[in-house]
């Protein structure tokens, strides 16, 4: 999928959003090669406090049949947002998710109105709760799909001939 880099726009939403306000002085955001990758985000964020935002992409797709001459692949795609809460304090949890979901659906609604993306973004979008990250970041996950048109043919490039 060349139209959309789910790093790239990543970085550009934690720059743009106030909440995260990302600079190289100040990391704020992150990139996860799946949800299992986020278990080893304790020393990426031993020293981080805020709002962080987290590009989660495990390369997952599906394809369907679309029913003429190809196929539709169906790109997963996530983002998380997370604030460090204190953990003898079980109100700012519920902060953080209540924040965190007003940045998520910021994000959402920014996916939605992106020109670029209009084409193959899936309306359907979800957005749940999320945590513990690292050091009792708490927060919420965004999922989303994008779909691109494949068709059969084969890459001679990859095949030995016989």
């Amino acid at each position: 999928m060349d139209i959309y880099n789910h790093f790239d726009y990543g970085e550009q939403l934690a720059i743009r959003l106030k909440p995260i306000a990302h600079t190289p002085e100040k990391p704020r955001y992150f990139e996860a090669f799946g949800l299992e990758d986020l278990f080893t985000f304790d020393d990426k964020l031993s020293s981080v406090s805020g709002t962080i935002l987290i590009a989660v992409d495990g390369y997952e797709s599906e394809s369907k049949d679309n029913g003429a001459d190809g196929l539709t692949d169906t790109q997963q795609y996530a983002f998380i947002v997370a604030r460090n809460t204190v953990s003898d304090r079980p109100y700012t949890l519920a902060s953080a998710f209540k924040e965190c979901r007003k940045i998520c659906k910021q994000i959402r609604n920014a996916l939605l109105q992106d020109v670029l993306l209009s084409s193959i973004m899936d309306r359907d979008t979800q957005i749940n709760g999320i945590g513990p990250i690292g050091d009792n970041f708490y927060g919420c996950l965004l999922s989303f799909s994008m779909r691109e048109s494949e068709d059969f043919l084969l890459d001679e490039t990859f095949w030995n001939q016989q």
